[in-house]
């Protein structure tokens, strides 16, 4: 998640997203889910300190920049995680733990890999009708098959916005695309292109 995308942009992969997605990728991966797991399960039941978490145990790993790391922090914490502040985006919802409970479902799914956890892929889409968080996964047997376990953070569009600039999708391998109608014809965008 990131600052909120212009108007005509339907989803993003922000720094949570993007992290998510490498960490539980390769060597170690089964090990930094369980670190992060276990942090976040610490901050239970109103997930105080759930940017912090992420911190420590997510973006350190794919963003060793202690400065961009605090950034992202700040970010989450005015805009998303502490409830009661009048910046953050939706300051009637229960981010923090809907957000926490969703991500730790998640990571549950991503370790019932056979062997290694399967990786996550993981997106912002905005214009929903409520905050919540939606997993898709195939299971067999209570084992995790397929080539990932989907996150997507499902949150209406915010009225108020950090600073909103390309690119709203992180990362070269991640690509969107987006079909709709436009006037009397049906066309699809590239989502970086937007």
């Amino acid at each position: 998640m990131g600052p909120a995308p212009l108007k005509n942009v339907p989803c993003a992969k922000g720094a949570i997203c993007y992290c998510l997605d490498q960490f539980s990728r390769g060597r170690g991966a089964r090990s930094r889910i369980i670190k992060l797991r276990d942090a976040i399960m610490k901050l239970a039941p109103n997930y105080a300190g759930l940017s912090q978490a992420f911190d420590e145990y997510l973006v350190a790993y794919v963003f060793p920049d202690k400065e961009r790391r605090q950034r992202i922090s700040a970010y989450l914490d005015t805009y998303w995680f502490v409830s009661g502040v009048p910046t953050t985006y939706f300051p009637t919802t229960p981010v923090a733990r809907i957000y926490a409970e969703g991500v730790l479902e998640t990571l549950e799914l991503s370790l019932k890999g056979s062997g290694r956890p399967v990786p996550i892929n993981s997106w912002w889409v905005l214009d929903a009708d409520d905050f919540k968080m939606l997993n898709l996964a195939n299971l067999k047997d209570g084992v995790t098959v397929g080539g990932d376990v989907t996150l997507l953070i499902m949150t209406p569009r915010p009225e108020k916005s950090g600073r909103a600039v390309p690119p709203w999708i992180l990362g070269v391998e991640a690509e969107a695309y987006v079909t709709e109608r436009q006037g009397r014809s049906v066309t699809t965008r590239r989502v970086r292109d937007l």
